[in-house]
């Protein structure tokens, strides 16, 4: 499996463990877990902004209370 390199201070390092630690998870499962969320969270952003005008031309028509 692939694998990634970060550069963390030890203060980083230490508060990312106590993190982790509270979570319940290690901290390469956090780890894994923040960067993939912030992936798909940028894409759902993306997508939400490319479908916005989309929806407001579908519901243009309708009385603006309903819009």
């Amino acid at each position: 499996m692939p694998k990634i390199s970060v550069d963390l201070s030890q203060e980083e390092l230490d508060r990312l463990n106590q993190y982790a630690r509270t979570k319940g998870v290690s901290t390469r499962s956090l780890a894994h877990s923040v960067l993939v969320a912030e992936v798909d969270r940028a894409a759902f952003i993306t997508a939400a902004r490319d479908a916005y005008p989309v929806a407001l031309a579908a519901v243009q028509d309708a009385p603006e209370g309903l819009r």
